[in-house]
């Protein structure tokens, strides 16, 4: 007689818990087949052996505690609920077999892959009394026994389930559940030993750590309808490489290059990752700007199919909602699938990732079940795009990250458009060896290399003058036919301009910051169709802030910007001429005039100094070359003493946290240190508030969330301190006038609307 089976998840499909834990042990099976050859080099062949075995063992036995009748009564009433955690019986399954080191690890990731080793609730179903108190003591033990007998119902089929398992067969259950004890042991047992030195110093600790972390991994994958764990993509066919491209990609181990943008640095990259590859282990493909990563996924996507190819970002979810929502415009159609979309590429599952460095950072910071992302960065391939791009407080926080993903067996490659010999030098220590150098040129003669690093897209023109008065030479431009960008560094300087412009000229569109994220995101599509030639509202000129940097792949035929750090103004000369449409070159003109107490709190007065101190004179043709010395004249001295403050102060509280790490543990002041290191508040413009609320109310969440905008800390502190936000359920109001063509605009009360 077959014994009747037990279900692991009800619903509308309901799922039987052989189907389920048959599932994880394949995917675990296969993630262990994936990274075996990096664990052995970081934990040794003893413990890799282990904690194989270890994995297999703990997806088979993971969610064998549901086979109790109390809780296959909850599955199909949840008014009845267990109220008692089911991992807690899964691990007493394995410490009722002979004691090892493999019965170990698999029996901490199994009790702990839904809740931490702290978790109170957690603690007290396995017998841990929060106060030694007898009577309280014995309660607990009868607790988890009533508990255990439930089994019996189920017993017959756990054995024979037990029995056709070849990793479980050669060890014996217990006759009967009531024999089953409460895992408080292990519990002690594991803080001992977690509670000494660093986790990836301990090979013990590091193999608890991938133990519950590839078991997490494998059950939310399969959780989520994912079966395959991928290792394989298909194998892009790329052009005929450049000379620079072949060297990179012929290259095993760690690198630097230097290489200008639109020189095909991304080709490079992915030939060294391909080449470098030895498994299944994942590439990590990093950007600082989610503008940019969404370029990026979309090229990678074309070369490795979408499937293959996940994008992590804090927006990552409004940008797949705002994809899917343009062209159904069904809201929850397009909820459902943008929901789908981030989740899959949060899961352990697709090999090549496009992310911020801020999604790997999580993981140092003990974020909730940081481990998942710790064990799929073993043996990772990292590629660091555009390193030069991060201030004094992020460069230390990754140099710190690159030490441990060392320690972890990762591969680096970094590249940047200009590479300061600061920064390679804080690299290499990062590396702790000496990485191969490569750079577009160097010993490299062929024709497109020399024609390259002569091409002349800009000439610099300096005026010591305030941007204000070059208004009327960038009025002239635009009635001469130009296409004009005109760039501040403060919000209310770049609405001031458009104000000003907007008197005399048509086709003048502001982008900043200081938008609702639906309005900014109108304007971007406006900028771009009209640029493009695809018709709509015409632009001839576009008033922006920094955030044209990065947010943008646009053309001007000019630009009058306001003096920045030589790495912004060349980011910003970018937006001119991109696509090289006038071949001789355009002028790019500067103020080198401004307000030091208003441009203070934005940059660094000393970075900007010497930015003009070192630049090439009046109407210089900036090759690649004039730009890449500009760059490192700048930086030659590294960081100003600002700077350093910053990078010394972030690296030592990123090392306080990173001893602080624990597998199984979670802190929730680590997450909230995470969390603050973006230095921004979103808030609801009060006119905005009768539409976001009726978005709430018919739970159209991301609608609402569209309308929310973003603000530093310094106007937040301002405001609060004026009296003008006021907090009304979950948001922050900002009782402050906003307008679609201006933005926000702190300096005004909006009467028309105001709470007050």
């Amino acid at each position: 007689m077959i014994p009747e089976e037990p279900l692991a998840k009800s619903g509308d499909r309901p799922v039987p818990l052989t189907e389920h834990s048959l599932q994880v042990a394949r995917y675990a099976a296969a993630m262990a087949e994936a990274y075996r050859d990096h664990w052995r080099k970081i934990l040794g062949e003893e413990w890799t052996e282990r904690l194989c075995q270890a994995l297999v063992v703990a997806a088979l036995v993971h969610d064998l505690g549901k086979a109790a009748k109390g809780f296959q009564r909850a599955l199909n009433n949840p008014r009845a609920p267990w109220e008692f955690r089911h991992e807690v019986l899964s691990a007493a399954l394995l410490l009722s077999l002979d004691d090892g080191e493999e019965v170990e690890l698999a029996a901490g990731a199994v009790l702990t892959h839904h809740r931490d080793l702290e978790d109170q609730k957690l603690r007290q179903d396995a017998g841990w009394a929060p106060l030694p108190e007898p009577d309280l003591e014995r309660k607990i033990r009868e607790r988890f026994h009533q508990k255990a007998r439930e089994m019996k119902a189920f017993w017959e089929w756990v054995r024979t389930f037990w029995e056709n398992q070849t990793e479980l067969s050669s060890w014996n259950l217990p006759k009967t559940p009531e024999l089953l004890l409460p895992p408080t042991p292990l519990i002690e047992k594991l803080e001992r030993d977690l509670s000494q030195g660093e986790f990836f110093e301990s090979p013990k600790a590091l193999a608890l750590l991938l133990a519950r972390g590839n078991l997490m991994a494998a059950d939310h994958a399969v959780s989520a309808g994912v079966s395959t764990f991928k290792i394989h993509f298909p194998i892009p066919s790329f052009p005929p490489p450049r000379s620079f491209q072949k060297e990179v990609g012929d290259h095993r181990g760690d690198a630097l290059l230097e290489a200008p943008t639109g020189s095909g640095k991304t080709i490079a990259a992915l030939r060294w990752a391909l080449n470098n590859r030895k498994a299944g282990e994942r590439i990590f493909y990093l950007l600082p700007y989610q503008a940019s990563i969404e370029a990026m996924a979309n090229t990678l996507q074309k070369m490795f199919r979408k499937e293959h190819v996940a994008v992590l970002h804090a927006r990552a979810l409004d940008y797949a909602f705002r994809e899917h929502f343009e062209s159904t415009g069904e809201y929850e159609t397009a909820v459902e699938k943008a929901r789908e979309e981030v989740e899959l590429n949060r899961l352990a599952h697709k090999p090549i990732k496009v992310a911020t460095p801020f999604q790997l950072l999580r993981w140092l910071f003990g974020i909730h079940r940081f481990e998942i992302g710790i064990s799929e960065m073993v043996g990772g391939l990292f590629i660091f795009d555009e390193i030069h791009a991060y201030d004094a407080h992020t460069v230390a926080l990754i140099v710190e990250m690159v030490k441990v993903l060392r320690k972890l067996g990762g591969r680096f490659l970094f590249m940047s458009a200009t590479f300061p010999e600061f920064l390679k030098n804080l690299l290499r220590e990062a590396l702790n060896n000496e990485p191969v150098e490569f750079s577009l040129g160097k010993g490299s003669k062929d024709e497109w290399t020399v024609h390259f690093l002569r091409r002349v897209r800009h000439r610099i023109r300096w005026h010591e003058k305030y941007l204000e008065d070059l208004i009327p030479t960038a009025i002239d431009a635009v009635r001469k036919g130009q296409r004009v960008l005109i760039v501040a560094n403060r919000v209310t300087q770049a609405q001031e301009i458009y104000r000003r412009l907007s008197e005399d000229l048509s086709g003048v569109l502001l982008l900043h910051s200081r938008f609702t994220r639906r309005d900014r995101v109108a304007k971007e599509n406006t900028i771009m169709n009209a640029l493009r030639g695809k018709g709509g509202e015409d632009v001839n000129v576009l008033v922006a802030t920094q955030v044209v940097e990065v947010s943008l792949d646009i053309s001007f035929d000019t630009i009058f910007t306001e003096v920045a750090p030589v790495d912004d103004l060349l980011q910003r000369f970018g937006r001119v001429n991109r696509y090289g449409e006038h071949p001789d070159g355009v002028e790019v003109h500067v103020a080198t005039s401004f307000n030091a107490d208003r441009l203070r709190p934005v940059y660094d007065l000393d970075r900007l100094q010497t930015t003009l101190e070192r630049a090439p004179g009046d109407g210089t043709p900036l090759t690649t070359e004039v730009a890449t010395s500009w760059v490192h004249a700048v930086y030659k001295d590294g960081w100003t003493s600002k700077e350093c403050q910053k990078f010394e102060q972030a690296r030592g509280s990123f090392q306080k946290v990173l001893s602080s790490l624990r597998p199984l543990h979670h802190f929730v002041e680590m997450e909230q240190e995470f969390y603050g290191l973006f230095q921004s508040v979103e808030v609801l413009p009060v006119r905005l508030f009768s539409e976001y609320h009726e978005h709430w109310k018919n739970k159209r969440y991301l609608l609402a969330h569209q309308l929310l905008v973003p603000i530093s800390l310094g106007t937040f502190w301002r405001l609060n301190k004026d009296g003008s936000l006021i907090k009304r359920d979950r948001i922050l109001i900002a009782n402050v006038a906003y307008d679609s063509q201006l933005g926000l605009l702190p300096e005004r009360i909006d009467l028309d609307d105001s709470f007050l």
